[in-house]
């Protein structure tokens, strides 16, 4: 709506531009009009007026264009009706009794389509009535003028009057539910935006909280590592370390959680499409639960994994969550007897193939047990978020709740579904669904010898990529803030920039901008941004101002390899040096 629209009042200047979309219609009626009254009226008269009447319509569309006098607006409004309703008082002149009738009921019709096309604006009905109800006046006024009666006239008369007084108060009333409808858009609106800022400040504390967390967890997990790996590590160091990193995972696995519920409510959650050997996967995954199945006297058996393919195209990381998930939850909820995961794979043909990514194989893993199994309500409630089927569950067991529905919601993503059964003294099953593709080709080795600068406020933060890196050879520099980063980067050659996003007084992308619009030797440099926000948002914010490339926190070795492997290859198109 222009500035001039404005100067209307607001009912009016919306009443123009709704009438001056329908010009075509009214157009349209007229011809039909025209077509019908040209017997009583004369052709070259009705002609006449129709031609009258389209040319008044150009008029109107285009000075309704830019309205800006309101006497002017109100004016053609009316001429409008008084040259429409001039068709039904020719129709009285020139048809006697008929003619009046049929003017009489056009003039009516045009009345109640006034007061419900007008409904924005009192003063539009008026100027758009008025003219109807005067020419019914002068309709009686010709009747009485042919001497048809009193009493003819007196029902006219009051048949015009009810007429314009229904069409008034069908004006009120479509005039009022017009504000009604404004004002639940309003309230609407109102709902919608404090939603939108609940879920923008729930998301904003979850990335912050997320990063805050993980870059700890991170340091912990490869440090871990890292003494389980070192050859001159004493025995009793290493378990040690092994209990380090098996109570990291478990906290990685409750604030996973958290995160993940967070993005799949914010429609964020994405999966990946690496190659990986699913016969290991399943069986390693199996075996990560041996321990704790034999420590509660359960077995834990394993079917069909020799049927599965070797290797495949999927999510390696999220179908190990999902079945970590089940198998877990199946140890826990049985107390005697044990747990049997079952694999069974079917090639797909290509009819059953849809998607954005083909899939070839169809993956089956049923996890069952012999526990007491689910009664009917709690198969209904077994994926809803926070539902643990009885309220001592949480007590017992411990856990959130949020397993099942994000693995459900995890399996739909991955091509599948996952559902669950509970058959009658038979315990509970689970069966997970996955589509997997071909494998494309063989992994690509580390990368090695090239020279990294990190930048992370975080010391936990920086030791953590080193220990991912530097036993490849990797030339590792570190920046303890972005500042200190740019000062480097302004003197230093380096192939790779692996940036923090959230570093205080200035952010990883603040930080990429500068380095992107100032001359030096790391202009063109890849830099790969390191946070715990992931969305495409979070991607697209990076990629303006200059980053090639994103891993997650807390970060995963392969992952950083990969992502570094990637900036090299887009930027040299070629092979980077690798192991």
């Amino acid at each position: 709506m222009t500035a001039q629209t404005q100067r209307l009042d607001s009912g009016l200047a919306r009443t123009l531009a709704a009438r001056r979309d329908g010009v075509r219609d009214r157009l349209i009626i007229a011809a039909i009009c025209a077509v019908a009254f040209a017997p009583l009226t004369g052709w070259a008269w009705t002609a006449a007026w129709l031609a009258t009447y389209a040319l008044l319509q150009g008029v109107e569309r285009r000075w309704f264009a830019e309205p800006h006098n309101r006497i002017v607006a109100l004016t053609l409004l009316a001429l409008d009706s008084l040259t429409f309703g001039l068709l039904a008082l020719m129709a009285t002149l020139a048809g006697g009794a008929w003619g009046a009738a049929g003017g009489g009921v056009l003039l009516t019709a045009m009345l109640f389509n006034g007061a419900n096309t007008r409904q924005r604006s009192w003063s539009g009905f008026v100027a758009t009535a008025a003219p109807m109800a005067g020419y019914l006046a002068i309709i009686a006024a010709l009747s009485w003028r042919d001497g048809v009666g009193f009493a003819p006239i007196v029902a006219l008369v009051a048949a015009t009057a009810v007429s314009v007084l229904a069409a008034t108060r069908v004006w009120k009333g479509a005039a009022e539910g017009l504000a009604l409808q404004r004002r639940a858009r309003a309230e609407a609106d109102r709902r919608r935006l404090e939603a939108e800022s609940a879920a923008g400040a729930a998301s904003v504390f979850a990335a912050t909280a997320g990063h805050e967390l993980r870059t700890p967890l991170s340091a912990i997990l490869a440090a871990a590592e890292a003494i389980e790996r070192a050859p001159e590590a004493d025995p009793a160091v290493r378990s040690q370390a092994s209990l380090i990193g098996e109570s990291g995972q478990m906290m990685k696995v409750l604030l996973d959680d958290l995160l993940d519920l967070a993005k799949i409510d914010a429609g964020r959650m994405r999966v990946e499409r690496t190659d990986f050997d699913l016969r290991e996967l399943v069986a390693d995954t199996a075996a990560l639960w041996s321990a704790q199945a034999d420590r509660r006297g359960l077995y834990l058996k394993l079917e069909g994994v020799d049927a599965l393919p070797q290797t495949a195209a999927g999510d390696p990381t999220r179908l190990r969550q999902v079945l970590n998930n089940l198998i877990s939850n199946a140890i826990k909820f049985t107390d005697k007897g044990g747990v049997t995961v079952k694999a069974v794979a079917g090639r797909l043909t290509e009819a059953e193939q849809h998607g954005d990514q083909p899939a070839d194989w169809m993956v089956r893993l049923t996890v069952s047990d012999t526990g007491p199994g689910l009664d009917a309500g709690q198969l209904e409630r077994v994926f809803a978020p926070f539902d643990q089927g009885h309220d001592s569950t949480a007590r017992t067991h411990g856990g959130t709740g949020l397993g099942l529905s994000i693995s459900r919601e995890l399996a739909r993503l991955m091509g599948g579904d996952l559902f669950a059964a509970s058959p009658a003294g038979q315990g509970a099953a689970f069966t997970l669904e996955v589509a997997l593709a071909d494998p494309r080709g063989a992994a690509e080795p580390p990368v090695r010898d090239i020279r990294v600068l990190v930048a992370d406020d975080h010391e936990m933060g920086r030791r953590a990529v080193a220990l991912m890196l530097e036993p490849y050879g990797v030339q590792l520099t570190g920046a303890a803030s972005a500042e200190a980063a740019l000062d480097m980067l302004a003197t230093q050659p380096f192939d790779i920039v692996l940036m923090d996003v959230a570093m205080p007084a200035m952010g990883g992308r603040e930080a990429c901008r500068r380095l992107r619009a100032a001359a030096g030797p790391n202009q063109a440099t890849p830099v790969i941004a390191c946070t715990a926000s992931t969305g495409p948002q979070d991607w697209e914010a990076c990629r303006r101002v200059g980053m090639n490339g994103l891993v997650a926190k807390p970060i995963d070795a392969a992952a950083l390899h990969a992502a570094i492997r990637a900036a090299l290859v887009r930027r040299d198109g070629k092979k980077v040096r690798a192991a």
